[in-house]
């Protein structure tokens, strides 16, 4: 069979957290395959995709918009020519795979290559649908020769278009959090709930300002650390303590949720939540802390309450098991460490790689 060479594409830079997810991290297998060898690129520029989000720690909002213009310019001048590179580079390789790569302009001249087959993940791709980023979803799955996404829901929408849907759930990067671990220490004066994400997809927060402002109004122990926003992105707080960090690293996204004694995932009971995968859960499972999630979507089939994580259903529940996890701590670590458990079982990055090189190979020889 020989060595097959695939050409992984993601859309905003490998650093950024999907590029990192759902690409770089493989990187170390891919050195030492046997059948495969893989390289990278990306779409769009990363620096410049950071100010333009307001995820530049040294730049105001002010400086951003004065530059904005010719920031825009640069980015649609870039992206244009990597695009032109990556179609010219296509020959070289069995197989492209794009990654959150809403361009059917540029899928359709890599079809029109000839040799290399194109999979696209389309993590992301329903929810973000509906605010007009991947308008051209539908003609995109037609026409690839494979989908990859994260769970059975977005699969069975891909499968109205293509028949050869691979449903591969996210690696949470358990061995990353292996090596800090031991570096990190919790204070044992407080207790820190935690959220990561994104200002574009913070709004199921909201669904917590009353338990939380309860809770904390009762426990003064209590603090909110935001991971991936700024505070004004924020539900309008009064009771709760919180502290932002609006943009983060590889390790600082480990540090950070290392920190953790319980990780919040609340879902809008829509096709929004149930497009959504676990990734938000099995970071917080990764960081050995306890995963409140809404018991929708995805979430019950990984997190089992009361054992690996809680499933609430209610803002009532969201109160009261919340409540509980900060009153019981011998319990609290005790789901902490079963839910860290079936990280390391079920989601590490060399079984998930079997997986992806599965639905790699089987786009390359269809039956």
């Amino acid at each position: 069979m020989g060595i097959k060479h695939v050409l992984i594409v993601t859309d905003c830079g490998l650093r950024w957290p999907t590029g990192m997810v759902r690409a770089l991290q493989f990187q170390p297998l891919f050195e030492s395959s046997d059948s495969w060898r893989a390289e990278y690129t990306s779409r769009h520029p990363y620096r410049v995709v950071k100010i333009l989000y307001g995820q530049h720690r040294l730049l105001s909002k002010n400086v951003i918009r004065v530059f904005r213009p010719l920031l825009n310019a640069y980015y649609e001048w870039w992206s244009k020519r990597q695009d032109e590179q990556i179609v010219k580079r296509a020959r070289k390789f069995d197989l492209i795979c794009l990654i959150k790569t809403p361009s059917l302009p540029l899928y359709r001249r890599l079809l029109g290559v000839g040799r290399p087959r194109i999979i696209m993940d389309i993590n992301d791709s329903l929810w973000l649908s509906k605010r007009g980023d991947w308008v051209d979803l539908d003609a995109m799955l037609a026409e690839v020769d494979g989908v990859i996404c994260e769970n059975e829901y977005v699969a069975s929408y891909a499968r109205r278009y293509n028949r050869r849907v691979f449903v591969i759930e996210d690696a949470p990067q358990v061995e990353v959090f292996d090596r800090f671990r031991a570096q990190i220490r919790r204070d044992p004066s407080q207790i820190v709930l935690g959220w990561i994400g994104g200002s574009a997809n913070i709004w199921p927060l909201c669904k917590l300002l009353e338990p939380l402002e309860a809770l904390f109004a009762r426990h003064p122990n209590l603090h909110l650390r935001v991971i991936g926003t700024h505070a004004d992105a924020l539900p309008p707080f009064e009771k709760v303590k919180f502290s932002c960090l609006p943009s983060y690293s590889q390790e600082e996204m480990v540090r950070e949720v290392l920190g953790l004694d319980i990780g919040l995932f609340p879902l809008f009971q829509n096709e929004d939540g149930r497009g959504r995968g676990t990734l938000k859960a099995k970071i917080y499972m990764s960081g050995q802390a306890v995963a409140v999630c809404d018991n929708y979507g995805e979430n019950p089939k990984l997190i089992k309450d009361g054992t690996n994580g809680i499933l609430v259903s209610s803002p009532q529940e969201w109160h009261d098991k919340l409540e509980w996890l900060i009153t019981h701590p011998e319990e609290r670590r005790a789901i902490a460490e079963r839910g860290l458990e079936t990280i390391r079982r079920e989601y590490t990055a060399r079984r998930v790689f079997t997986e992806i090189l599965t639905a790699y190979a089987r786009v390359l020889n269809p039956q």
